[in-house]
């Protein structure tokens, strides 16, 4: 139960994380901001996988 919470915390901090990056540049590009988004939630996922893989600091 524990980690289950942990995990939407996580979630839910990388994605207002992603958001604020999309809000920040969309005076700039517009909707194409979201992109910003997307790319802030792979990085994410994908700092996270690998974090897993080498054994991560929980």
């Amino acid at each position: 139960m524990r980690e289950r919470v942990t995990t939407a915390l996580d979630t839910t901090g990388l994605l207002l994380v992603a958001a604020g990056a999309g809000a920040g540049v969309y005076r700039w590009l517009g909707w194409a901001a979201l992109a910003v988004s997307g790319v802030v939630v792979l990085a994410g996922s994908w700092w996270a996988a690998g974090a897993g893989r080498k054994g991560g600091s929980t």
